[in-house]
């Protein structure tokens, strides 16, 4: 009887771990086969970097046909790149799953061909396209070799292409950190190129002119990048009620023809018509950037004399801006944090000796401010600032962004400016007056500044359409025209991205973000802000651990996972010969 029941017993034992078995693999199939129609994703990263910000999903949701992004990141690339190349894959894999089938993509290598020619013809193709190429030095075995890569994408939408400068830098070889902010940029940079070619109007920035403002060659690298996004005009007033708005037939109040106004750097009187235009284009709900010098002081002055006297510039827009709710003080901040001159000291031997000094009159701002204007970017670099006071003005909601560091105070009007000030004590430590305003935020809804000061049958005269209470708008002011100007070179004929340092060789301000973020927030694009205040944290490896540690982690890496497989294993054999012995009550 026993040796007939052992036999069976066994049977009865391997039937029902092979069923066992039979069942696990059967639910298993079963969830990936429900699995396929979902898509669970944990990003568990602290900074959230693999999740979308609201703005980008609603935009990305709200398509209402197919975006094509092509991208040419891709190919035998150095490793910064294919980390950036591999979060471009990433974010469109997440924009799917919002947008459906309306995103739609693809990676192509420009330089697939073994053809010289072909892909010669097709960089330039991808350059008339508005891409740019970068040469990049990769290490090989033999050597160095030179590959050409194009870090960008093509966004379609119907007929519409935009192109995307995924990697953002102007240095022949990008380091791990330029690569980090790509990727911290990538969202911005994508969801802005998607709403730029599906967007069926583009908001009109007017750039004033005519009053002495900085132009052409000056602001270049600002306008540009304004135009990536609006469309931007240079305007004068002169004089003209319609410079800025129209009057429609059947409405009592003007329309504007431009969503923003730039003010940057004037140097001469506005007229009073000039004035009232700027007025009445702010009451019918126009935005407006206020670039503006208090005094008339530059560095040109110096350049024959060791010192020049700053004086206040008469610009007569004082009243606008006291209307609205701040004013402009008659000075100039000198700050401890400051940028560097470069000054020619005591003849050495033979040749006089160029040493660099801090430059008191030129702050460089770290942003304390919680706004979506300054958050996450660069110390901004000013010129001969003065400092702001804010009015009193009940409907107006007023937000300081920029102030100068702990260390800093004002000289008032007249102003001393010398090249010997780099050498004198100016006792920060005893006398500053800390955290003084050079940037206001002025929201509301504004009252004009020529109320109660023109005559009714100008006011009443259904032609002109005066409005003395202006729509909800809003309104930055910064006391420096030179937070607008790059840095240009006459001899090459070409201009430097705002906030380039020429000292350091390489952009280290945050200008340009600083401006962009604000025309975003007056346009009413929060959503753009929204994305560019993420923060994402490059964890790099130490280098010399990496060396020194090296053979330890790879023989935990190989060794361990083994090692604990064959004790799972024993364990789990143990465990079931001890389930299978184990005598079974009768």
């Amino acid at each position: 009887m026993s040796t007939t029941a052992t036999p069976k017993k066994a049977r009865s034992v391997r039937s029902g771990d092979l069923l066992e078995l039979g069942i696990g693999i059967g639910i298993v199939l079963l969830v990936l086969y429900i699995g396929s129609f979902f898509r669970l994703r944990a990003d568990l990263t602290s900074e959230k970097r693999y999740t979308l910000t609201p703005a980008t999903e609603t935009l990305a949701g709200g398509l209402e046909d197919i975006v094509y992004v092509k991208v040419y990141l891709t190919g035998e690339l150095p490793a910064d790149l294919q980390r950036l190349s591999q979060a471009t894959r990433d974010l469109l894999d997440e924009l799917r799953v919002h947008a459906g089938d309306n995103i739609q993509y693809s990676f192509v290598d420009p330089s697939e061909s073994t053809d010289a020619k072909t892909r010669n013809e097709f960089y330039d193709q991808l350059q008339k396209a508005g891409l740019t190429y970068s040469s990049i030095r990769v290490r090989e075995k033999a050597g160095y070799s030179e590959v050409i890569v194009f870090p960008g994408a093509l966004v379609t939408y119907r007929d519409r292409t935009v192109p995307v400068q995924l990697l953002k830098t102007q240095l022949r070889t990008p380091d791990a950190d330029i690569v980090n902010r790509s990727i911290n940029n990538l969202e911005y940079e994508l969801a802005s190129a998607i709403r730029q070619a599906t967007s069926a109007r583009r908001p009109r920035i007017a750039l004033l002119a005519g009053h002495g403002e900085a132009g052409g060659m000056a602001v270049m690298d600002m306008t540009t990048a304004w135009k990536e996004l609006y469309d931007v005009e240079e305007v004068r007033i002169e004089d003209r009620l319609d410079a800025l708005s129209r009057k429609v037939e059947g409405m009592n109040y003007r329309v504007n023809d431009f969503d923003a106004l730039v003010v940057a750097k004037p140097d001469s009187l506005f007229t009073g018509r000039d004035r009232y235009v700027i007025d009445q284009f702010v009451m019918n709900g126009g935005k407006v950037l206020w670039l503006v010098d208090a005094m008339n002081a530059n560095l040109d002055s110096l350049r024959k004399n060791q010192f020049s006297i700053a004086t206040p510039l008469d610009l007569g827009i004082d009243e606008l801006l006291f209307a609205y709710g701040v004013r402009i003080n008659k000075d100039l901040v000198l700050d401890q944090s400051c940028a560097p001159i470069e000054i020619y000291t005591q003849p050495y031997g033979n040749q006089r000796k160029l040493e660099r000094f801090p430059w008191y009159f030129e702050p460089v701002l770290i942003p304390q401010a919680q706004h979506p204007i300054v958050s996450n970017i660069d110390p901004v670099h000013l010129r001969f600032a003065s400092t702001l006071d804010t009015i009193g003005t009940d409907s107006v909601r007023k937000t300081i962004l920029l102030t100068t560091s702990p260390r800093s105070l004002a000289q008032r009007n007249p102003v001393r400016v010398s090249l010997n000030i780099v050498e004198m004590d100016m006792g920060f430590e005893k006398r500053s007056t800390p955290h003084m305003p050079v940037a206001v935020l002025l929201e509301g809804p504004f009252t004009s500044a020529y109320k109660d000061r023109l005559p009714p049958n100008f006011t009443q005269d259904p032609t002109v359409g005066y409005r003395e209470q202006g729509k909800r708008t809003a309104q930055l002011v910064i006391s420096d025209g030179d937070v607008i100007v790059n840095r240009v070179d006459p001899a090459k004929g070409m201009y430097y991205m705002l906030g380039f340092d020429r000292y350091a060789n390489a952009k280290i301000y945050g200008n340009r973000e600083l401006l962009m973020n604000a025309m975003n927030y007056l346009l009413d694009d929060q959503s753009l802000i929204s994305i560019r205040s993420r923060q994402i944290t490059l964890r790099q490896l130490d280098a010399g651990r990496i060396v020194e540690d090296r053979l330890h982690w790879q023989l935990v890496n190989t060794i361990v996972p083994v090692a604990l497989s064959i004790v799972i294993g024993i364990l789990f054999n143990l465990v079931r010969r001890r389930r299978a012995n184990a005598p079974k009550a009768n």
